[in-house]
C-alpha cells in the first residue's frame, strides 16, 4: 500500500488532498498567453522517447515551432533514432544542460512522472514556456509545487489534456454550457485499453506507487477527470473507490517485476452543488477493446461521446433527439492552441493538472491504494 499524500492547499484555493468534506476547487491562474508572436519560431527541447515521440510529432505540425533537441535518459538509441526524423533535431543525454544553457524556448517533459518536477522546475526557473505530459506529476504535493511555480510565471506553463481537443467532445462540452440537456444530473466517464493486457510490460515504473503514483488512475484517470471538470466545472469530491492489480507479476525481458498499482479503477463522485453525480472507470487491461466514452445525463435529455483514441474518431448522439453525429479521425493535437493563444478551451493549466492530481490522490485515499489482486 503507498504512503498518503499529506494535506495541501494553494494560494486562493481550498485544501486538495482528500478527507471527508473537502471539495476540490480550482484557481484562476491565467491560461497559456501565445506562444508565437507574428513570424518568430520557437524551438522546443522534448524529454522522453516513449510517449515524446507524439509531442514531437505534434509539434512538427505547427508552423514556427521547432525541435531543437530531444532528452532522454537510458534509450539513446531510441532517441537519435527519433531526432532522424525531425530535421534539425539532435539527441541529448543532459537535458538539465540544455535547459539552463538557455538553447531552447520551450520545454516539453514527456519522461516518468518523478522525474516531471526536475526538468519542469528548471525549466520555468530559466524563464521558458513549459509543457507537462499527463500527469502533472506522480504525487499531489509535487503537484502542488509545480502548480505554485507556474503561478509566479503566468501564461507559461501548460497540461497536454489533449482530449479537450477532441471535436466530438468540444461539441458536446457546448450542448452542457448552453444548457441544452438541462440541469446536469449524471455523468459516466468510462476510458478502456489494453496496452497492458497481459503478464508483459515494457514499463516496469508504471506498477511502482514510487515511480508513477498511481496505475490505471494516472494513466488514463487524469484525463477523466480532467474531462469532468471541464465539462461540469464546479468543486467534485470523491465519494467511494475500488482498484483491482490483474497482473501481480509481469515479465520484463528476463526480469520480473512486481506489480503494486492498479490496472481496473472505479471511482464514484459528488459535486459540490449536491445536484450532480459522476462515475469514473478505467482499465489498461482491456483485451481487444480501446474506447472512450463520456454519457451526460441532464434534466431534459442526454449525449454520449464514443471516442476511438487510437486516431481521435467519435460519434455524438443525442436523447430523446435520436440525433447521431460521426466525427472524422482528429489529431487532437494540443499545441496549435498553445502556441497562438486563441484557443483556451483546449489549453489546460498546471492548476488543471493539479486539480486532477487532487482527485487520483482523492481516490487512492478512498480505497485505490489498496488494489485487489487477482
Amino acid at each position: 500500500m503507498r504512503a498518503p499524500a499529506p494535506l495541501l492547499a494553494l494560494p486562493g484555493s481550498a485544501v486538495v488532498s482528500w478527507r471527508p468534506g473537502v471539495k476540490i476547487q480550482q484557481t484562476g491562474h491565467s491560461f497559456w498567453r501565445g506562444f508565437l508572436s507574428r513570424g518568430t519560431n520557437m524551438d522546443f527541447l522534448v524529454v522522453g522517447a516513449g510517449f515524446g515521440e507524439q509531442h514531437l510529432t505534434w509539434i512538427s505540425e505547427c508552423p514556427g515551432a521547432r525541435v531543437r533537441l530531444i532528452g532522454y535518459r537510458r534509450d539513446g538509441d531510441r532517441a537519435r533514432r527519433l531526432a532522424a526524423r525531425f530535421p534539425g533535431a539532435t539527441a541529448t543525454a543532459d537535458p538539465l544542460s540544455a535547459i539552463t544553457a538557455g538553447a531552447v524556448d520551450a520545454l516539453v517533459v514527456a519522461s516518468p512522472p518523478d522525474t516531471h518536477e526536475r526538468y519542469l522546475a528548471a525549466g520555468l526557473a530559466a524563464g521558458l514556456r513549459v509543457v507537462s505530459d499527463k500527469p502533472l506529476a506522480h504525487d499531489l504535493p509535487t503537484a502542488a509545487r509545480l502548480a505554485e511555480a507556474a503561478a509566479g510565471h503566468p501564461g507559461r506553463a501548460a497540461v497536454s489534456f489533449q482530449w479537450r481537443a477532441n471535436r466530438a467532445l468540444r461539441v458536446l462540452r457546448e450542448l452542457c454550457a448552453r444548457g441544452e440537456l438541462g440541469e446536469l444530473v449524471h455523468l459516466d466517464l468510462d476510458f478502456r485499453h489494453d496496452f497492458l493486457a497481459g503478464p508483459r510490460t515494457a514499463w516496469p515504473w508504471r506498477h511502482r506507487w514510487e515511480t508513477a503514483g498511481a496505475g490505471a488512475l494516472g494513466d488514463q484517470g487524469v484525463h477523466l477527470f480532467d474531462l469532468l471538470a471541464w465539462l461540469a466545472p464546479g468543486s467534485w469530491a470523491v465519494t467511494a473507490g475500488t482498484a483491482s492489480v490483474v497482473w501481480p507479476r509481469r515479465s520484463h525481458g528476463p526480469d520480473q517485476v512486481a506489480c503494486e498499482t492498479d490496472d481496473v479503477a472505479e471511482v464514484l463522485l459528488g459535486r459540490d452543488d449536491g445536484a450532480a453525480r459522476a462515475r469514473v472507470f478505467v482499465s489498461r487491461v482491456s483485451t481487444g477493446e480501446r474506447a472512450l466514452r463520456v454519457r451526460v445525463q441532464g434534466a431534459d435529455g442526454s449525449a454520449e461521446v464514443s471516442a476511438n483514441p487510437d486516431d481521435g474518431s467519435a460519434t455524438l448522439r443525442r436523447h430523446p433527439a435520436g440525433s447521431s453525429t460521426d466525427f472524422g479521425p482528429d489529431p487532437m493535437n494540443p499545441y496549435p492552441g498553445l502556441l497562438s493563444g486563441d484557443d483556451p478551451v483546449t489549453v489546460a493549466d498546471f492548476t488543471a493538472g493539479h486539480a486532477a492530481q487532487a482527485l487520483v490522490e482523492q481516490a487512492l485515499r478512498a480505497g485505490c491504494d489498496k488494489p485487489i489482486s487477482h
